[in-house]
């Protein structure tokens, strides 16, 4: 596969991946998860040194921002490298299998831009878990406090791990509303690009990095991170003028490698809030992202 960054970039996901990783095999095994759901919310702190530059720098242009934009700050959606590992050990207090976790859908409140060579300090808590006849819901926050303890962004992570016999699926076509929607930009993921991802977040989860895992998956190929669509959709709407300062999304369907001329649309009108519609449609028409935002400008 491509490469398209360093490899020396590793040594800066190296908290990273044990973190994940050690919160992964511990829960896909019986006898070391936890046995029961503590009770909630339980919190958990974690201090994070500045980000390294080059790193911010290759994720901006991965995510096909304008450098201008970040040369003071950094991408909120790059929560998916310095607030992941938080929100994977938050997850892992619940008994369940994290192997079998699924991404469903994130919010993201930005009140102050997260600054370049700054630490930061994560407070997170494992909010809610309640269980379904077909899935456990799982809702983890992170609040992300700047140098001067400053409240700079709230992450609110959504998840579900599937239980028993899933249930019927909905149609992931658009449907007919009273929103209408605009196509504002586009953008296509090529095969390498989930190891891309990886490399620039320290995300190394099989289904997205190593080809013999994604043939042997029923996608019968890679899925890229679903922050990823989320990194690339944000500043093709920012793209055209917007300044995105909240955002709430899920993702419906995962969007396999490689997969061209995914277009970006926004909603005509927002509503009395100013929040607007937004969705990631693949050239065949089906979604896979969707949800809204709350931007400035344009």
């Amino acid at each position: 596969m491509q490469l398209d960054y360093p490899v020396k970039y590793l040594v800066h996901h190296l908290a990273n991946i044990r973190s994940m990783g050690m919160a992964a095999v511990r829960n896909s095994n019986p006898l070391t998860r936890p046995a029961s759901l503590p009770q909630l919310p339980v919190n958990l702190e974690q201090s994070i040194q500045p980000m390294p530059n080059a790193l911010i720098d290759s994720y901006v242009q991965w995510s096909g921002a304008d450098p201008e934009r970040y040369t003071a700050h950094v991408p909120a959606h790059f929560c998916s490298h310095f607030a992941m590992p938080l929100l994977a050990n938050l997850g892992s207090l619940a008994p369940y299998n994290l192997l079998a976790l699924l991404n469903q859908g994130v919010r993201i409140e930005i009140l102050k831009p997260v600054e370049r060579d700054r630490p930061l300090h994560l407070s997170g808590s494992l909010m809610d878990v309640s269980v379904e006849p077909d899935r456990v819901r799982i809702h983890t926050q992170v609040r992300v406090l700047n140098a001067q303890h400053e409240l700079s962004m709230v992450i609110d992570s959504y998840s579900t791990v599937p239980q028993g016999k899933p249930s019927q699926r909905k149609s992931n076509k658009p449907t007919d509303d009273a929103t209408a929607f605009t196509t504002v930009g586009s953008w296509s993921a090529e095969f390498h690009d989930g190891l891309n991802f990886a490399m620039l977040t320290g995300d190394f989860n099989p289904i997205h990095t190593w080809p013999a895992v994604g043939r042997r998956s029923r996608f019968k190929t890679l899925i890229l991170h679903g922050f990823g669509q989320l990194a690339r959709t944000f500043e093709c709407v920012q793209n055209i003028g917007y300044t995105i300062v909240g955002l709430d999304v899920r993702w419906i369907k995962p969007l396999t490698l490689p997969n061209a001329n995914l277009s970006v649309q926004v909603g005509e009108r927002a509503d009395i809030d100013g929040w607007r519609g937004i969705r990631l449609l693949a050239s065949d028409g089906s979604v896979h992202m969707v949800g809204r935002f709350l931007g400035k400008g344009a």
